[in-house]
């Protein structure tokens, strides 16, 4: 009878041990790419047409998913008629903070027919 609880015993502490590796082992990071066209489209609301902004034609644009040690690229092509810049709501940008916000202010704007990277790394942030 000890033999048995004594395998049981080893038994469980094994599968403990292979459940903490499992919760510790950390998720392999990732390089996510987005390409956003950004262009202005009239869009017709109880019978009055207004111009836009649109990116990839939506609006809101598209969800960028990431996670915790990813590596985000947003490449950012400007076909609109004025400037333009991204302002990334809820997201710290640790170390490229020059890279998010009002044109002129803490970047220079994309100018239209041009194109702008943005490249940041989620660190220490979780939520939507």
């Amino acid at each position: 009878m000890a033999m048995k609880l004594d395998s049981y015993l080893q038994l469980f502490f094994l599968g403990c041990f292979y459940f903490s590796w499992f919760l510790s082992s950390p998720a392999e990071a990732a390089v996510r790419k987005y390409q956003f066209d950004i262009r202005v489209k009239n869009v017709s609301r109880l019978c009055h047409a207004k111009p836009i902004v649109t990116v990839n034609g939506r609006f809101p644009g598209p969800t960028v998913y990431a996670r915790e040690g990813d590596r985000v690229l947003v490449d950012v092509t400007n076909y609109a008629q004025y400037n333009i810049s991204i302002h990334w709501h809820g997201l710290k940008q640790f170390r490229n903070g020059w890279a998010d916000g009002p044109a002129y202010i803490t970047q220079c704007p994309i100018k239209t027919g041009h194109s702008y990277t943005y490249d940041f790394n989620v660190t220490g942030q979780r939520g939507t």
